[in-house]
């Protein structure tokens, strides 16, 4: 699990902590309801705790392997908030990947 700030406008911050959210284990209730697809897909999982709160105080995301973000309703860990916002966060820990791959 990896963590690290993220610059937000109007003077807020994010804390973001990031990791790998498994796939869902087969349980008897997949026996009971075969047509139930289980998620055999490991994705990156981020919390960003969002400082001074507006809304929500916890945003979190999900993004594939190959960098696409899933959007609300694919999951039903999201936890999302205002579009606008979502897509700045989305777009600093975006940047803040890259920046990262250039300099290793």
């Amino acid at each position: 699990m990896a963590q690290f700030f993220i610059d937000l406008p109007n003077n807020r911050q994010g804390n973001v902590r990031t990791g790998i959210k498994r796939k869902e284990q087969k349980s008897f209730l997949h026996l009971l309801m075969p047509w139930k697809k289980i998620d055999k897909e490991e994705k990156l999982a981020y919390i960003i705790e969002v400082n001074p709160v507006d809304d929500i105080r916890e945003y979190r995301l999900l993004k594939t392997r190959d960098g696409k973000w899933l959007q609300e309703g694919e999951d039903k860990w999201l936890c999302e908030g205002d579009g606008k916002l979502n897509l700045l966060i989305k777009k600093a820990i975006d940047e803040y990947e890259s920046n990262i791959r250039k300099t290793a």
